[in-house]
């Protein structure tokens, strides 16, 4: 038998993964893969011969069929090219961030991507919106903020969640909205199903978790919002409540309701 992952067998595995794809799906004998291949029949005898010869497929009872070692190694390869996928399609968003940044591979494998629009740079918030409004709760932790969107954030959180909303925020930050969204603040903090806290968050992206059920990044550039980074899988969720929970616990105070002056 061919040792498994050798130099030869991974090449086999990248050149013949067409055919390889059609007999793990189906046995099939060889007549049935002459039809749906418009390849030559030498070149799917060699083909076949290669995936044979590298123990990912057999002969038995007139088809050839996959191996349990081709089946393994077919679905790797794909899981492997679904994940240069993501990263590829998640490299300009997450290029701003420092090589320091706590945000693990574990959080973008199987991440849905949302880069902005260079026209219009901060529409893609319109994601991190729509996760808030279908959440029951929602915790949330932002570094800065987008002026745009301060209020339609603010309604979401108020108005189209059912359960509690957890915010974390700078204390500078904090005192920005303040000054600047005096009566969106009040709105915050007078919700009884908000929670408004200020905190030191120690990263540059914005983090979310929605029920517990998904989790996302926003990622800030000079320009405004870089992109959206969304994750339902359950080892992102739980990367995402463990920054969160360092938030929860080093968290001074609640910013409780005050009388305006």
């Amino acid at each position: 038998m061919t040792c498994p992952l050798s130099e030869e067998t991974s090449t086999v595995l990248d050149t013949r993964s067409a055919v390889l794809e059609a007999i793990v799906e189906q046995p099939r004998p060889k007549d049935r893969l002459e039809q749906e291949f418009d390849f030559s029949r030498s070149t799917l005898d060699r083909a076949i011969r290669e995936l044979a010869a590298a123990s990912f497929i057999e002969y038995t009872d007139g088809v050839w069929q996959a191996t349990l070692f081709g089946q393994y190694c077919y679905r790797a390869r794909t899981a492997y090219h679904d994940q240069l996928r993501t990263l590829t399609s998640a490299s300009s968003i997450l290029e701003p961030l420092s090589n320091e940044c706590p945000i693990t591979y574990e959080f973008i494998d199987g991440a849905d991507v949302y880069e902005s629009d260079s026209s219009m740079p901060d529409a893609v918030m319109q994601t991190f919106i729509d996760s808030l409004e279908q959440a029951t709760t929602a915790r949330i932790a932002i570094p800065t903020i987008v002026t745009g969107f301060v209020e339609p954030v603010c309604e979401s959180v108020t108005t189209g969640t059912e359960g509690d909303v957890e915010i974390f925020v700078p204390a500078t930050l904090f005192e920005r909205l303040q000054l600047s969204f005096p009566a969106l603040t009040d709105k915050l903090r007078n919700d009884s199903n908000v929670t408004l806290s200020r905190s030191s968050v120690p990263f540059t992206f914005g983090l979310w978790i929605a029920d517990s059920m998904e989790a996302g990044i926003i990622v800030f550039t000079e320009r405004g919002v870089g992109g959206v980074l969304v994750n339902d899988t359950d080892a992102a969720v739980e990367w995402a409540t463990i920054q969160y929970e360092h938030l929860t616990d080093d968290a001074p105070s609640t910013a409780e309701p005050q009388a305006r002056q």
